[in-house]
């Protein structure tokens, strides 16, 4: 059944983050540029978890589009640092309001305590697979209150 229901949640997120000119992987970069601020592009890669060659196809579209930008880190002349843009930002709230719902029609049969009762369970079920690493899963900014 888990699997059943991460397919077609992951099916329909795909189709909302496409809609926003987004892939999955590009949401989450999006994501963590909001959350944690301008990113030495080998962070990125290893926050991600993306092969350094693999994460340069993912920005190069999106600093074709203007979403992020990459310049010299001012500190090391050798690294380059990843930038999240104003119009990165409009559009990764534009995708994350398409994303809550998706969420929101996923789990339109769970009145407010169910749904969340059911996000406590998820996150300790995500803490206790992750060794609590807060890396894991969506970026920090759009998770969900649990209290």
């Amino acid at each position: 059944m888990l699997a059943l229901l991460g397919h077609e949640a992951m099916r329909r997120l795909r189709d909302a983050h496409t809609a926003n000119g987004l892939t999955p992987r590009q949401f989450h970069i999006l994501g963590l540029l909001h959350d944690r601020g301008p990113l030495a592009q080998t962070d990125l890669a290893a926050e991600t978890d993306t092969a350094a060659s693999v994460l340069v196809t993912q920005l190069n579209p999106l600093e074709a589009d203007g979403l992020v930008t990459r310049t010299l880190d001012p500190r090391d002349r050798r690294r380059h640092l990843v930038v999240l843009t104003e119009t990165g930002r409009q559009r990764l709230r534009t995708a994350a309001a398409a994303q809550q719902e998706v969420e929101d029609e996923l789990f339109r049969s769970l009145n407010d305590s169910q749904r969340s009762r059911l996000t406590q369970l998820l996150v300790l079920v995500r803490d206790d697979l992750t060794d609590g690493n807060e890396r894991c899963g969506t970026p920090t900014s759009l998770d969900r209150k649990t209290s």
